[in-house]
């Protein structure tokens, strides 16, 4: 300030009033630069901030996107699953229970032997290769169960958990009492059926009420995404 002050009072009278009006166009120029600066860096700031939260928004798009894609294809899958065996006791177990004990108490009345041994033979054919269906549907729940906990809310993840060991325990039920066919038929202990028929429906109900669950969970993780 006292160097300003020194060279205004070296400077002839005359030129002061053109020197303030100097002084004044140069601290507006420098004024409006610093302003111009200032409104660029903002509004960069501005812009990049912009970028950054539509990316953020693309990126949650995606994937609530695949969240309703997999939450879809799992939810389609489980129902058909339910569907294809809540009336396996019909459609699986009295068909082959019917055919086997007909092939072998007929061969038990010829006193065949060798077809009796035929007869459960085929049976257990069978019943390879619906356990064999039976382990191809388990593999393929048991993939998008792994895919869909990776992303899924907690609640969800232990519901699909629950399913998982449901489904799992309706196959094992269903190649378990398989099995007890060939026992029942030997002694005649026909009244098991019904044992097996409500084993069954025990497991499938149970399965359908944790599906209903998992609707709900769904529903509300999709809402607070």
């Amino acid at each position: 300030m006292d160097t300003m002050t020194t060279l205004l009072a070296k400077l002839p009278a005359h030129t002061l009033p053109e020197y303030y009006i100097w002084l004044y166009i140069v601290t507006n120029l420098l004024w409006f630069a610093l302003f111009c600066f200032g409104k660029q860096a903002a509004s960069n700031r501005y812009h990049r901030l912009e970028h950054s939260l539509n990316l953020e928004l693309e990126r949650r798009r995606k994937v609530y996107e695949l969240k309703i894609c997999q939450y879809e294809d799992y939810c389609h899958e489980l129902e058909a699953f339910h569907l294809r065996h809540q009336n396996d006791y019909q459609n699986v177990f009295l068909p082959l229970f019917t055919e086997f004990n007909n092939r072998y108490q007929a061969a038990e009345a010829a006193e065949d032997t060798a077809a009796a041994s035929l007869a459960t033979l085929w049976f257990s054919g069978e019943i390879q290769q619906v356990s064999s269906v039976n382990d191809t549907e388990l593999k393929a729940l048991d993939k998008q169960t792994a895919a869909l906990t990776l992303s899924a809310a907690d609640d969800v993840v232990e519901i699909l958990t629950d399913i998982q060991q449901r489904y799992q325990k309706l196959l094992l039920v269903t190649s378990e009492q398989m099995n007890k066919l060939v026992t029942i038929t030997l002694s005649k202990d026909y009244e098991a059926i019904k044992d097996i028929a409500a084993e069954l429906q025990q497991a499938g109900s149970e399965l359908q009420e944790k599906t209903q669950l998992l609707m709900q969970a769904i529903r509300r993780d999709l809402l607070n995404f």
